[in-house]
């Protein structure tokens, strides 16, 4: 009879252990912990889970005006709408659609509509972390101690503040998947397996890849000691075994979100995350631009850590805080209430705070001594200095350029400040560590407790240090241009919140201190001084937290507020044929416009490279009117509050009220257009100038970046006449007495797009003017249909479908023996 394996997974127990708070249950303080992170959370999320109410953010603004038309179209049509006609002269939306096949994220977010989305994200990860830490054996008090530090991060706080709502879903999320990969790694079984794969696609599915990124690099941090271990150990069956499950939970985790994942990465390459984009200013960039397969290196480090800038880890104002903050200080009285430009460190501005809680970071700094031979301890630590050095980016380019260069996907992403986002999660779990250490009866043995005094010196010492020399800083912000005297009142601000924010920091760390010491000796006991710690905390962190500040308005009020129609808006409605228009100046990255109209504006960080160049190159983001791009475009209003020529422009509407006149452009193409001839010009930097070239006439010539090998014939006759139009599909009747070339201002993508000639497919399409279409016209009379429809998109939805299914059953084998056992007499856990 072969052995029965060992099972060294920590077990629930029941039993009250020396951190637990006395004369109650362990049972019942698990009860009390989540009631108090539950009732915790309501009070602090009230505008949003009761009231419900959306905090007034520039992101959830933008999604709004993006999404407004095909949304209405797929309320009328029943369909998903695949493509977005109304920002950036269409792009396709089927990447960011979020996934229709069900999994546990499904059931999450239908409680969101019944609450708040954020709010039941929120509280899921409060239930995680403390999940994770009591199957760790950590006590309740500990538990939720944790959790509290996790939730209450500051910049958390400020991340749904300002609609960054997939990036913080994916955060929350941390928890049950770190804890999944735990329970894994301790049971080695199917079941487990398959739940680790559930939660890492639940992730996945958040569609934020720069968070997912970094899970799964601290996955493989915890993970690589314990697998390489049976190995070193000779134990290859189960080292197979292991690697098997692993990589069987994983691909079909990932597989689980196949649609959007794998639709993502078939986008990537025609977005502007994509390529290294063009810039006619910086020609000594061409060789770059036209190679490059993702972003700059000076655009994806823009937002990097400076090194010192980490004692906001302790003092959120060290470096002024956000760059709006709202002063309330008495250095400069006549300021006291308004908002000033705090923020004076190295990024360009900054939204959030950076701040870690000095309990957490202490209680941290304390786990990681105490525990440095845990290997799950040594894990943490080693990717929190790694996430930490990547912060760095521009600030340390030699370390940072190595994942650029060579980790695939890697220079897809930009600001490498938020990698410290996971750092705070491991944070969290160290000081976890940390607290049970600190209240564990060995604590006050002599040895222990000099440790523990030591650290808890030495950390106030540093910061004492930080204090001293911060009085020589500048406060000043490189590029800052103010009056003397403002600059003067400016440098005043920023030192009274530097002075004020490390004052508060010795408070809090002193308070500390002097507990430590007091439960050293015997005057506090473990209870007491554990309830100090996390209250001190909760006051900490909230107090902090409540810094970061948002109006909360009706989502439905704020969108009929915000988007109401103009009148410019009301006279371009009027005409009810197919054209573009475009917004001059600062509103061309308003989505506001694509909420009524087809528009070549508009703002998402992730549009098409084609579109991205034109804008930068041909319209200089909106402050050149450029005829011809408008008129290859199908421009056909511009919306400006300055004068334009006209000898290419009619003015035809005063928005009196919004400043604003409205202008037809003269000689407007349409949505496509027969041109007698075509220019080849296969390189992109010299097609991109060409477009502002005053020779280039889109109604003459087009610009092809392959030789199609005919060329089109004078004709005597030809005619357009669009018969159909939808976010699916453009119909097209044209005529033309010989063969011809038709232009079709759609933004090129053939992934999506497919071309129908009298409904027999069309093989071969060209790219013209850089971001369009050109087809082969015979002659005659033809029906013309461009339909978007990726064949990716059902594969992958299919694709998703199947992953979840096999990894339901597989998790759900697990209660096979638990149910019979239970039958027996027994409940031991799932084997």
């Amino acid at each position: 009879m072969a052995k029965k394996k060992k099972n060294t997974a920590p077990k629930y127990d029941p039993r009250p252990d020396a951190n637990a708070l006395p004369r109650l249950s362990t049972r019942a303080q698990d009860i009390l912990a989540l009631l108090a992170l539950t009732i915790g959370l309501l009070i602090l999320f009230k505008p949003m889970a009761i009231d419900h109410l959306t905090p007034q953010g520039v992101d959830v603004l933008g999604s709004i005006g993006t999404n407004h038309q095909v949304k209405l179209w797929q309320e009328k049509s029943g369909e998903k709408a695949l493509w977005n006609p109304y920002v950036f002269a269409g792009m396709p939306r089927y990447q960011r659609i979020p996934p229709v096949t069900p999994s546990f994220d499904t059931l999450l977010n239908l409680l969101g509509r019944l609450f708040n989305n954020i709010f039941i994200y929120t509280l899921f990860a409060a239930y995680g972390f403390y999940f994770m830490l009591r199957y760790m054996r950590f006590s309740p008090l500990i538990g939720f101690a944790g959790a509290a530090m996790f939730v209450l991060m500051p910049h958390y706080k400020s991340l749904f503040l300002e609609g960054h709502n997939a990036k913080y879903r994916a955060l929350m999320l941390l928890p049950w998947v770190i804890w999944m990969f735990r329970v894994f790694l301790d049971k080695r079984t199917l079941w487990a397996a398959a739940l680790f794969g559930l939660a890492f696609g639940v992730q996945i599915r958040t569609q934020h890849y720069q968070i997912i990124f970094y899970t799964a690099l601290l996955i493989f941090s915890i993970g690589i000691g314990p697998v390489i271990k049976e190995a070193l150990n000779k134990r290859y069956a189960a080292f197979g075994r292991a690697a098997l499950l692993i990589v069987a939970a994983v691909t079909l985790g990932i597989m689980t979100a196949a649609q959007p994942l794998f639709l993502a990465g078939e986008y990537i390459p025609w977005s502007k995350r994509g390529k290294t984009t063009i810039h006619l200013n910086q020609p000594q960039n061409v060789q770059q631009a036209g190679s490059g397969t993702g972003v700059s290196m000076e655009y994806a480090t823009q937002w990097s850590t400076a090194p010192d800038e980490l004692f906001t880890w302790i003092a959120p104002r060290a470096f002024g805080g956000m760059s709006g903050e709202t002063y309330t200080g008495d250095a400069v009285p006549q300021l006291r209430g308004r908002t000033i430009p705090g923020y004076w460190g190295e990024m360009p501005f900054t939204q959030s705070y950076e701040y870690m809680g000095i309990l957490t970071l202490l209680l941290a700094l304390i786990g990681i001594f105490m525990n440095r031979r845990h290997p799950l301890v040594i894990a943490l630590t080693v990717f929190a200095v790694f996430l930490t050095l990547l912060s760095f980016g521009r600030h340390f380019e030699a370390f940072y350029r190595l994942f650029f260069d060579y980790v695939p996907y890697f220079n897809k992403f930009r600001a490498p400040m938020m990698s410290v986002t996971v750092t705070f999660f491991i944070m969290a779990l160290l000081a976890a560590f940390g607290l049970k250490s600190v209240l564990q009866p060995q604590a006050r043995e002599k040895e222990t407790a000099r440790k523990l005094l030591t650290i808890s010196g030495v950390f106030v010492g540093v910061g004492l240090l930080f204090w001293l020399v911060g009085q020589g800083f500048s406060f000043t912000k490189s590029g800052e241009q103010y009056d003397p005297q403002v600059m003067h009142m400016i440098i005043a601000i920023r030192k009274e919140m530097f002075n004020s924010d490390m004052l508060r920091f010795i408070g809090f760390a002193l308070a500390v201190v002097v507990a430590l010491g007091a439960y050293l000796k015997n005057k506090l006991n473990a209870a007491a001084f554990g309830l100090f710690l996390v209250l001190l905390t909760l006051i900490d962190m909230t107090a902090i937290r409540e810094r970061v500040t948002k109006e909360f308005v009706n989502l439905k009020r704020l969108e009929q507020r915000y988007f109401r129609a103009t009148d410019s808006d009301r006279f371009i409605l009027k005409d009810t044929s197919l054209f573009r228009v475009m917004p001059v100046g600062r509103s061309f990255r308003d989505n506001r416009y694509s909420y009524f109209h087809q528009n070549v504006g508009g703002y998402t960080p992730i549009k098409m490279y084609s579109m991205e160049e034109i804008v930068e190159n041909n319209l200089a983001n909106g402050n050149r009117v450029n005829p011809a791009v408008l008129r290859m475009l199908n421009v056909k209003y511009v919306v400006s509050g300055r004068t334009l020529p006209d000898n290419d422009f009619t003015a035809v509407h005063r928005d009196a009220a919004a400043k604003l006149t409205t202008y037809r452009l003269k000689n407007a193409l349409p949505r496509a257009w027969f041109v007698p001839a075509y220019k080849l010009i296969p390189d992109e930097y010299e097609r991109v100038a060409y477009l502002n070239n005053p020779a280039f006439k889109p109604d003459s010539v087009a610009l092809l970046e392959s030789d199609p090998g005919w060329q089109p014939q004078e004709a005597d006759s030809q005619s357009v006449r669009v018969t159909g139009f939808s976010p699916k599909e453009l119909k097209l009747q044209v005529y033309t007495s010989t063969e011809g070339l038709l232009v079709i201002s759609e933004n090129y993508y053939p992934p999506g797009w497919k071309h129908y000639l009298d409904d027999a497919p069309v093989e071969k399409v060209w790219r013209a003017d850089h971001t369009l279409q050109a087809m082969r016209i015979p002659a005659g009379r033809h029906t013309v249909r461009l339909v978007f429809e990726p064949d990716s998109y059902a594969r992958n939805v299919r694709m998703a479908a199947i992953s979840v299914t096999l990894l339901v059953l597989a998790a759900l084998s697990g209660l096979a023996p638990w149910l019979k056992n239970r039958k027996s007499g027994g409940a031991p856990q799932p084997e």
